[in-house]
């Protein structure tokens, strides 16, 4: 073996233990949280181990969305070899339902780890559907959006608004605090028409306060 040949197997020998053992071992890459009715931020932790033969230090943690954070427990960002540590991320729920991923993104060595909130948010009005369309030139009959509420937060509807005027709308009660459905009717299918139709209730929670619909006459 030439002096060469034995250099380049050692700078090839470094580079592995540089590059392929610097490694955070994390038990859960995605967390599961379900969120209560009135639950206004939620906070998921990610537990971790330092699986390489050197100290791996976290450089920085990027989160997608403004409405989380997250950061190393007790601000630590260096483990040595076989050291434990935890990612914790706060999740600010805002107007989401239904399930919600937030992502981010530990960097550590040289090396990117994605973590992700799986945010289990109750969906307790819902609008079924939330968009009804009519087609140009199509008889200008009447369609409905159903709205449920679940047992689990009993809200009642107070008003129905219409962005534009290129529709009539009834709202009926079928039964209160629970169904209640809008009938809608275009004045026209004439020519194309977009409106946002907003329901509003008496919910104290804010994401159950306003919902949106959408009201479309397109072309054919």
């Amino acid at each position: 073996m030439t002096i060469r040949t034995i250099i380049l197997s050692g700078l090839l020998l470094c580079g592995g233990l540089a590059s392929g053992k610097n490694e955070l071992s994390f038990k859960e890459t995605v967390v599961p949280v379900k969120v209560a009715p009135d639950q206004d931020s939620i906070t998921a932790s990610f537990p971790f181990t330092n699986t390489s033969g050197v100290p791996v230090t976290i450089s920085k943690i990027h989160v997608s969305c403004d409405c989380t954070t997250a950061g190393a427990k007790d601000n630590k960002l260096t483990y040595a070899p076989g050291e434990s540590g935890v990612i914790s991320a706060v999740m600010k729920t805002g107007n989401f339902s239904g399930t919600v991923d937030k992502d981010m993104t530990v960097h550590a060595n040289g090396s990117a780890y994605k973590l992700v909130i799986r945010a289990q948010i109750p969906d307790i009005i819902r609008m079924e559907p939330r968009k009804l369309e009519w087609t140009r030139g199509e008889a200008p009959a009447p369609k409905t959006i159903k709205i449920t509420i679940s047992k689990e937060l009993p809200v009642n509807l107070t008003t129905v608004d219409l962005t534009g005027d290129a529709f009539d709308y009834e709202p009926v009660t079928v039964k209160k605090g629970r169904e209640y459905k809008i009938i809608v009717t275009p004045r026209s299918t004439t020519k194309p028409a977009f409106n946002t139709i907003w329901v509003r209730t008496d919910s104290t929670v804010p994401r159950y306060k306003r919902q949106m619909g959408f009201l479309t006459i397109k072309e054919n």
